[in-house]
């Protein structure tokens, strides 16, 4: 008899794309928690989407159970029966005078009993596999969406997404729907800036962020991902919010490479930010082939020192910036890619903007937007 349960969380990725096609999807998988993840695109052969579109998200993970649990289990998805003993819910259960229920156990054709038919330690096994996978889902998104530059919204959870579903089973059959109340989502979409533009190398660089456990997407990006998300419907909160993830992008980094300064740095009321960049940066990266060309940049730095003046200005004394909050987004986002190099991100040297990138010395980026349009006869 099986001893294990195996869990499924699938999400539905709209509005995310492969670009190229790519009909095998993407599958890996953590030796150190057991858990299995992949994106494949739906549709068939010939679709207009085959391979491309109607992405969705699938994390998997088994765990061991008891006899009684996998007892329990096999008898409520095969025959529909819960057994009195175990359930915490009085039988026969009643719904608008109709029995949903038995008093023996036998679940009526039509109705899906929620979690508090379930034993309490089945109850806890459910919700507690349905967060670790989804924690494993969303720091996968989020590594996913830093590795390739892609466009979304900063928050990847929402409990109230219908697109959100938790199945099990305790054999190589089917899933079934697992019967959770609470069924929390996770939100990944395009906001029309590209796909993933996958390639061997972006294989096996994910590999290396999935299996480090530490690793988690630099908060700097998420904040610089909030502030894009809004810009449209509030132009000063996103500058505000964009100033804050270059000054936390600064602090983390500073802390990262430089510990015995990263107290000054994270404590720090006002840092100097143009100074830090322009002077202390390279001084603490001395001796690195990346930042060899870091005097070429000088001129785009002095961005920096307008946009600490708009912040001041709009924070201070609710005055309306003088420069461009494109400009100060583009920057913000480069310098964080390039603080990602500076601490042995190699791969995110192709994506600071093509001119940032140039006058490092840096391969210029191969992820340019694209828009497909559909003509319709």
């Amino acid at each position: 008899m099986t001893t294990q349960i195996q869990f499924l969380l699938t999400y539905r990725l709209e509005g995310y794309v492969f670009n190229p096609l790519r009909p095998q999807g993407l599958s890996f998988s953590n030796a150190a928690t057991g858990v299995e993840i992949e994106i494949r695109a739906g549709g068939k052969e010939g679709d207009f989407e085959f391979g491309h579109g109607n992405l969705e998200l699938r994390a998997k993970i088994s765990c061991h159970a008891t006899e009684r649990q996998i007892g329990f289990v096999d008898k409520f998805l095969s025959e529909r029966i819960v057994d009195p003993r175990e359930t915490q819910v009085p039988l026969p259960y009643v719904i608008r005078q109709e029995e949903v229920v038995s008093s023996d156990g036998k679940i009526a054709n039509g109705y899906s009993p929620t979690s508090d038919f379930l034993p309490i330690d089945l109850q806890a096994l459910c919700t507690s596999k349905g967060e670790e996978l989804k924690k494993h889902a969303v720091r996968f998104v989020r590594l996913l969406r830093w590795l390739e530059k892609a466009q979304g919204p900063e928050k990847i959870c929402d409990c109230s997404d219908p697109r959100f579903r938790l199945y099990w089973r305790t054999n190589q059959g089917q899933y079934y729907s697992v019967p959770w109340p609470r069924q929390e989502s996770i939100t990944l979409t395009n906001d029309g800036f590209g796909g993933l533009t996958w390639s061997s190398e972006d294989q096996q660089t994910f590999s290396e962020l999935w299996i480090n456990e530490n690793q988690h997407e630099p908060l700097g990006h998420q904040l610089l991902r909030e502030a894009k998300e809004i810009v449209e419907q509030n132009h000063r909160s996103a500058l505000l919010i964009c100033y804050s993830a270059l000054e936390v992008g600064i602090k983390q980094h500073i802390s990262r490479c430089a510990p015995d300064a990263g107290w000054l740095a994270m404590y720090a009321p006002t840092p100097p930010l143009f100074k830090i960049l322009r002077d202390y940066l390279p001084e603490i990266h001395k001796g690195k082939q990346a930042v060899e060309n870091w005097a070429k940049i000088r001129p785009e730095l002095k961005l920096i020192d307008r946009f600490v003046e708009d912040r001041n200005k709009l924070a201070h004394r609710g005055e309306s910036i003088s420069g461009s909050l494109d400009d100060y987004l583009r920057i913000t986002e480069d310098l964080l890619f390039a603080f990602d190099v500076l601490e042995g991100h190699c791969w995110a040297k192709s994506r600071v903007s093509r001119h940032f990138g140039q006058l490092l010395g840096w391969k210029p980026t191969t992820r340019e937007s694209s828009i497909t349009i559909q003509i319709l006869e």
